[in-house]
C-alpha cells in the first residue's frame, strides 16, 4: 500500500563517515530541526531527502509493470504495450510517452513559452497517450495500447507517468525497442532545379555515409550521380524549443542531381544510398517538361498541412486530417509538380515531427517533385540578424534550417534563407515568394519579383502563377482583409498580368474574383486578361479558421473545410483550378481562366 511504502521510505538512513542523518530527523523541543551531529556538513541533509526520493520512485515503479510484445521492429510497425498496477489515486492523470533515443532524460521541467507544448519533460516526447485510452483502465488500473513506431534512426522506449502532462512523474520504463535497419536511407524527395534536363533528389540517413550517390537509369543506360552531404546541429537553430526540449539529432542529408534527361520524355528509375548501408527501393518519374506554350501541365497544390499519427496518439500541434491531404495528392501522382506553399510540417522546433511529415510525404515526393515556400512556422524568428519581418517565434527556433535541409530549392541567390525563386514547366511560369521576409519596394525580394516578371516570355510560358505563404486577400471570423504589406507589390502583378496567386497561412479556402485594389474587375482586355485571381488554400490539415458572417464583395467562394486542390493548364488558352474535400474526396468548387494566345503586352 501507499502507507506501507511511505513507512519503509521513512526508515532510510544515510551514513557518511561518523555522521548519521535520518531522512526525517527529529525535531527539537521548540519544533525546530536539530542541527546535524558535529563534523557533518549541511549537504548531507539534502542528500538524505534525495535518497528518499529515489527510494520512493523505485518502490512505486515496482508496482507498475510495462510489457511489450516485441523489441525488434521495422519502420512503421506496431508495438502492443500492456500496462498494469496503476493505483486508483493516480489513474486520472496517468499517461504513456514515446521517447527516442531510449535513454534520454524524461525529468520534469518548467513549462516553456509558445510554441512549445506539454508533456513538460526535459526531452520532448515524440507522442503520448493517456492510460485511460483503454476503456477498462479506470476500473482496473490495467490497459493495452498499440503504438505505431517510425524508424527515426535511434531506439525507442515507452515511459509511464503520473501527474499529467503538466507535472509528469516517471514511474516505469518499457524494454528498449530497436529497429532492424536504422541506417537505411529514407525520405527521398524530388525537386526541380530550373533545368528540365535535370532532377534533384534529397534524402536522409543516420550517418554521413561513404560516397552517397544516386543510381539511375535513363532509356536503358545506367548513370551515377554523387551526392553532397550535410547536417545541422542545435547550435544552428535560433531559439526554443528547437535547440532545447524539442531538439533531436536529424541525422544527415544527401542531395544529388540526375542529369542528361530528355525533357518531358525520359522515364527515369532511380535508387539512392551507398554500398555500406544499402539503397532505397527503386522509384520512377518522368522528366520535367521543357518550355512549351501548348503543353498541358498538372500541379498539385496545398498549404498548412502538418502530419498525422497513425495510432491516434497525441503529439505537438495535432493535425488529424493532414494524412488525408497527402494521401489524396499521392493518388493523383505522378503530376508535373506539387506546390506546398508554407507551413509544411508544423514541427516548430520539435524535430521528430519532421520525420513524421517526411514519412507521410515521401510517397508523393519520390515520384512528383515537391516545391516549397517557407511559412511563418518554418522561418519566423525574433533572433538578431536572422529576424524575419514579423519577428515572432512561430518557427519554434528553427529559422528555416530544417526546411532548407530537406527541401533545397533553386533560389537564384543560392541562399536558401532568402527563399524566393521561379521556374518554368511547360506552359507555366511559377514564382515562389518568401512572405516572411521583406517584400516591399526597395527590398531585394521586390527587385527579384520585378525583374523576374519582366523577363517572362509569354509566347513561351503564357501562364504565370505566383505563390507565397501569407495572403494578400483573406477572411476570418472577424471579417475580410487586404494586407497592405503585400498590396505594395500588387501593381507589379497587375502590370505583368499574373493569372493566379496561391496563398496559405489562413486555414480556410477563399477564391476571389479577378481583383485589383479590393475591387472586382469586370472588363477584359483584348487577350482576355482582367486581373489576378487569388486563392487561399490553407486548409491542408492544421485547425480550420472560421469564416465571416458575410462575404466580401471580392469573394467568389469560401469554405472552412479540410481539402486539397489542383491547377491544370490545359494549353495556352485554358487553365482550371479545382478544390476538393479531404473527407469525401469530391470536387467542391472549380473555376476556369480563358485567355487569347499569343498574349498582348
Amino acid at each position: 500500500s501507499h502507507q506501507h511504502r511511505q513507512a519503509r521510505a521513512n526508515t532510510i538512513l544515510l551514513t557518511v563517515g561518523d555522521c548519521k542523518v535520518l531522512s526525517n530527523p527529529p525535531l527539537g523541543s521548540s519544533g525546530q530541526l536539530r542541527r546535524p551531529t558535529e563534523g557533518c556538513v549541511h549537504f548531507q541533509v539534502k542528500m538524505a531527502f534525495w535518497m528518499v526520493s529515489l527510494a520512493l520512485l523505485a518502490l512505486s515503479q515496482a508496482d507498475v509493470v510495462l510489457k511489450i510484445n516485441t523489441t525488434l521492429i521495422d519502420d512503421g510497425d506496431w508495438v502492443q504495450l500492456k500496462y498494469s498496477g496503476v493505483p486508483v489515486e493516480s489513474r486520472a492523470d496517468c499517461f504513456i510517452g514515446v521517447y527516442s533515443p531510449a535513454n534520454v532524460s524524461v525529468s520534469a521541467i518548467s513549462p516553456i513559452p509558445y510554441p512549445a507544448t506539454a508533456p513538460w519533460t526535459e526531452t520532448a516526447a515524440i507522442k503520448y497517450q493517456f492510460c485511460s485510452a483503454d476503456a477498462s483502465f479506470k476500473a482496473t488500473g490495467n490497459g493495452t495500447y498499440a503504438f505505431s513506431l517510425l524508424d527515426m534512426r535511434e531506439d525507442v522506449a515507452l515511459y509511464l507517468f503520473y501527474g499529467g502532462i503538466d507535472k509528469p512523474e516517471v514511474q516505469a520504463k518499457s524494454d528498449v525497442i530497436s529497429f532492424k535497419s536504422p541506417n537505411t536511407p529514407r525520405h527521398g524527395v524530388l525537386a526541380l532545379t530550373g533545368d528540365p534536363t535535370e532532377m534533384r533528389v534529397t534524402w536522409n540517413s543516420k550517418y554521413p555515409d561513404d560516397s552517397p550517390h544516386v543510381k539511375y537509369t535513363v532509356d536503358g543506360k545506367e548513370y551515377i550521380a554523387t551526392a553532397t552531404s550535410y547536417s545541422y546541429s542545435a547550435d544552428d537553430l535560433c531559439g526554443y524549443p528547437g535547440k532545447s526540449q524539442g531538439w533531436r539529432d536529424p541525422g544527415y542529408f544527401h542531395t544529388a542531381i540526375m542529369k542528361g534527361l530528355t525533357p518531358g520524355e525520359s522515364s527515369v528509375t532511380y535508387t539512392y544510398g551507398n554500398d555500406m548501408y544499402g539503397y532505397s527501393d527503386p522509384k520512377t518519374f518522368k522528366a520535367s517538361q521543357a518550355v512549351n506554350p501548348h503543353a498541358e501541365v498538372r500541379l498539385l497544390t496545398t498549404a498548412d498541412v502538418g502530419a498525422t499519427e497513425a495510432d491516434h496518439c497525441h503529439y505537438h500541434w495535432e493535425e488529424p486530417d493532414a494524412t488525408l491531404t497527402y494521401q489524396h495528392i499521392t493518388e493523383l501522382s505522378p503530376a508535373d509538380v506539387t506546390l506546398h506553399i508554407g507551413d509544411i510540417s508544423y514541427a516548430t522546433g520539435y524535430s521528430a515531427k519532421w520525420d513524421l511529415f517526411m514519412h507521410q510525404a515521401t510517397a508523393t515526393g519520390s515520384i512528383t517533385p515537391i516545391m516549397t515556400a517557407q511559412g511563418n512556422h518554418e522561418q519566423d524568428s525574433p533572433a538578431g540578424g536572422e529576424g524575419t519581418f514579423y519577428g515572432s517565434n512561430d518557427s519554434g527556433g528553427e529559422c528555416g534550417r530544417p526546411t532548407e535541409s530537406r527541401f533545397p530549392m533553386p533560389t537564384k541567390s543560392h541562399d536558401q534563407y532568402s527563399g524566393w525563386y521561379s521556374f518554368n514547366i511547360g506552359s507555366v511560369h511559377v514564382i515562389m515568394l518568401s512572405t516572411e521576409l521583406e517584400c516591399g519596394p526597395g527590398s531585394a525580394q521586390y527587385d527579384f519579383l520585378k525583374t523576374d516578371l519582366a523577363s517572362v516570355n509569354r509566347s513561351e510560358t503564357p501562364w504565370i502563377i505566383l505563390g507565397g505563404h501569407r495572403p494578400m486577400y483573406y477572411v476570418n471570423a472577424d471579417g475580410s482583409y487586404v494586407d497592405k504589406h503585400f498590396q505594395a507589390f500588387e501593381p507589379l502583378i497587375v502590370q505583368y498580368k499574373v493569372d493566379l496567386a496561391l496563398w496559405g497561412h489562413v486555414h480556410n479556402v477563399l477564391v476571389t474574383c479577378p481583383v485589383i485594389n479590393g475591387t472586382c474587375v469586370t472588363t477584359k482586355q483584348a487577350d482576355g486578361y482582367d486581373g489576378p485571381v487569388h486563392a487561399v488554400i490553407g486548409n491542408g490539415g492544421q485547425s480550420l479558421t472560421a469564416l465571416p458572417k458575410s462575404a466580401p464583395s471580392w469573394s467568389k467562394y469560401m469554405i472552412a473545410e479540410y481539402g486539397y486542390s489542383t491547377v491544370t493548364a490545359y494549353n495556352a488558352t485554358t487553365l482550371e483550378m479545382k478544390l476538393f474535400s479531404d473527407e469525401t474526396n469530391k470536387l467542391e468548387y472549380s473555376f476556369t481562366l480563358e485567355r487569347a494566345f499569343p498574349r498582348t503586352a
